[in-house]
């Protein structure tokens, strides 16, 4: 069973039938993945509703829905369209900010038991999502984590009601700093705070206070060949768990595997385990110039190249010109790349 045969599964179960679970979790990161810009603003509107126009706006061809991982997330939001539990969860507030520096993305969902959840998106297909994940290995807080907490403050401050924040990938480590930095009358009401395989904090931000005031809240679940959940440092339990997929495949948490309400645990693995420790190292033996050196230049040559987005490379002329640039890197922050990306394969 993947998420699709939950939704199926526990389409007819009310919230107080079917109280929330991990997996609900994950289907609700996976939410703000989808393009709502247009759609979704500060006034609530079921899912069924947002289902609707999205159908519309795609056949009108007003929005793409067709790259691979938005084409999953769409065929999971009309099963959800489909189920008395999920059509009339609420969705507001969505917000979406690119540019050079910064990819970020959130949602509020209001389920039909009146909690909340707050969608935080992952990295998508542009660079400078990209961009920022590497930034996290010596950058704090990033563009996209104080967007994060910003997003939180301003949109549930008021609010009394039970809150969940989570997100898949880099959003599961946006949800993590958001709950940092809420405050203390904010913080009280979350609950969960749910990272699905999402990269870790250095050491020094794990051990500030604001961190280990929400640390026994944090719930983070990674597929047994975890690569992204285990980049930085990730203090608290990790729920292992199944994936039919291989090494960086197992990222796609439509691959997680689950029997009836729960997914089936695994042991993490001796490749991820690796991975881990050799992440650690490089953090711990480069200093950070050179970290900042070497990610200025890596990504400085998809500036040259015009790469904005990862499906420019498919363009052949922009690869070419991608790796003409990379060649042009100096030798030590060559090196640098070198076994930063000998870290995770």
């Amino acid at each position: 069973m993947n998420l699709l045969h939950y939704v199926k599964q526990y389409g007819d179960c009310s919230w107080t039938e079917k109280k929330f679970t991990d997996i609900d979790n994950v289907i609700f990161s996976q939410l703000s993945y989808l393009p709502l810009e247009g759609i979704v603003g500060s006034d609530e509107i079921p899912l069924r509703e947002v289902l609707r126009i999205l159908e519309i706006e795609e056949k009108e061809n007003a929005v793409s829905l067709k790259a691979w991982f938005t084409k999953k997330v769409y065929r999971l939001l009309k099963e959800m369209g489909k189920t008395k539990r999920y059509q009339e969860v609420l969705f507001s507030h969505y917000v979406k900010v690119v540019n050079h520096d910064c990819q970020f993305g959130a949602l509020t969902l209001t389920l039909p038991d009146k909690s909340i959840y707050v969608s935080y998106e992952g990295t998508d297909a542009a660079i400078s999502g990209w961009r920022e994940d590497a930034c996290m290995t010596y950058q704090f807080p990033v563009p996209a984590q104080a967007l994060a907490a910003q997003y939180l403050k301003k949109y549930l401050r008021f609010s009394h009601r039970t809150i969940r924040v989570g997100g898949h990938s880099k959003g599961g480590n946006l949800a993590i700093y958001a709950a940092m930095q809420a405050p203390f009358y904010l913080q009280k009401r979350i609950v969960n705070v749910y990272s699905n395989d999402g990269p870790g904090f250095t050491k020094k931000e794990i051990a500030t206070k604001r961190y280990q005031k929400i640390s026994k809240k944090i719930r983070k679940i990674v597929p047994q060949e975890s690569v992204v959940g285990m980049l930085l440092y990730q203090p608290e339990e990790l729920l292992i768990v199944k994936s039919k997929s291989k090494r960086f495949l197992q990222h796609d948490p439509f691959n997680w595997q689950l029997i009836d309400d729960h997914f089936i645990p695994e042991t993490l693995s001796l490749y991820s385990r690796r991975v881990s420790e050799r992440v650690k190292y490089w953090l711990e033996t480069v200093e950070e110039e050179e970290k900042i050196k070497c990610v200025h230049s890596f990504f400085q040559t998809f500036d040259q190249a015009e790469v904005v987005s990862t499906y420019d490379l498919f363009s052949l002329g922009k690869t070419v010109r991608t790796v003409k640039e990379i060649r042009n890197i100096d030798s030590d922050s060559k090196k640098n790349l070198l076994e930063a990306f000998k870290s995770i394969v």
